[in-house]
């Protein structure tokens, strides 16, 4: 991308040329540090604690000094090592499937369903840098740059930005910005990666959002571009992504009880750094990505192209004994009693034995969900 265009200047990722001063920034950034002792030293005696990071800032500033470009930086620190790590210590397992329907040599529009702000990007991309194909870029709120830590660590990792709760008029030039940004980017040969709606999935739905589908024609309007040629040339890609345990699904309980029993109930910054922290900490029992083949067909307005997404979400979806246990108990039937063991069932139910009900129910129907998606979208006719 051009960097003298400053269009784009206040929403796109940071380029090899700003990758210097960023380094020095992170090596020298003490969250960071903490964080990292956090993930490799949880149980680090307070009075250790300075010496521990100490030694993490000189680790972070040696492996800095290897890296001289943000590709690099992505692939040789954040998947091979991050996200390796992440893979190695809070999973059971990880697999994905469909990459061979795939061209490496293409560019495509990645929309998944949105369970992680910080894992589903990542575990996207480290299948794509196990299958040898080039990163995507990818679409992070502007609600999530809590500081200028969490802003450089998003922007040097192909992140670009997604303005929010803007005045109408801003909005809508905001939405157009964005809009020629994906299309610009898709276009110059680089993959893009964006979550079905705004927001996580907090009740298991994976729906998209039409807007969304709205926002990348925006641009192209006026063009002359059919709308059905424009969605077939994004090469939009649906992926499922399945986590056999959702770290936050006692967080997510809470807040969905609480917005629904509290009227003046209020989200702070501070609840997403928790989120991101225990989504990426916490156990995931197994994960599995699927990429699906790009849509194709005839689409005559957005809301069509959401559904075909969901559908083709919804079938990917890789269903495990957390989501048929959650299905029965929340049914109250015996209906994929067959899909898991008793034992199975104890071990998974114990891990809300300390909720109360009502956020119980809600935890147990954000994993039944996608049972029922799939139910739906197996039967759907084409």
């Amino acid at each position: 991308m051009n960097e003298n265009n400053d269009e784009f200047i206040d929403i796109r990722p940071y380029s090899d040329e700003q990758f210097p001063a960023i380094k020095k920034r992170l090596a020298d950034n003490k969250y960071l540090q903490g964080f990292l002792r956090g993930l490799k030293w949880p149980q680090c005696p307070k009075l250790f604690e300075p010496a521990a990071e100490k030694l993490i800032g000189l680790y972070i500033r040696r492996e800095l000094g290897k890296i001289k470009t943000i590709e690099e930086f992505q692939k040789d620190l954040i998947v091979a090592k991050l996200m390796q790590w992440i893979v190695d210590k809070t999973t059971d397992g990880v697999s994905s499937s469909g990459l061979e329907n795939l061209d490496k040599n293409m560019s495509y529009l990645f929309i998944s369903n949105h369970r992680d702000i910080v894992l589903d990007s990542a575990l996207i991309n480290y299948f794509l840098v196990h299958d040898n194909f080039d990163t995507t870029q990818i679409a992070f709120g502007d609600n999530l740059l809590i500081n200028d830590f969490v802003s450089d660590l998003i922007r040097i990792n192909k992140s670009f930005i997604v303005r929010r709760n803007l005045p109408l008029r801003e909005q809508i030039q905001a939405s157009i910005t964005l809009s020629k940004y994906i299309n610009h980017t898709l276009e110059t040969g680089d993959s893009i990666w964006i979550a079905q709606k705004e927001g996580r999935s907090k009740d298991g739905a994976d729906l998209t959002n039409p807007a969304i589908i709205k926002m990348f024609y925006l641009s192209q309007r006026k063009s002359g571009v059919d709308f059905s040629n424009f969605i077939n040339k994004c090469r939009i890609v649906p992926v499922s992504i399945s986590y056999e345990l959702d770290p936050c699904d006692t967080l997510k309980g809470w807040e969905v009880h609480r917005m629904e029993t509290r009227e003046a109930f209020l989200k702070t910054k501070t609840m997403d750094l928790i989120s991101m922290w225990t989504g990426m900490k916490g156990a995931k029992g197994h994960v599995h990505i699927h990429y699906g083949k790009p849509l194709e067909g005839t689409f005559l307005n957005d809301k069509e192209v959401a559904l075909a997404l969901d559908r083709e979400i919804h079938r990917g979806y890789k269903l495990w004994s957390s989501n048929y246990i959650s299905y029965d108990e929340i049914n109250q039937t015996g209906k994929y009693a067959d899909r898991y063991s008793e034992e199975e069932r104890t071990d998974f139910l114990s891990r809300y034995r300390k909720l109360g009900e009502p956020v119980l129910q809600k935890v147990l129907s954000m994993y039944a969900r996608p049972v029922t998606n799939q139910e739906e979208a197996v039967f759907t006719n084409e």
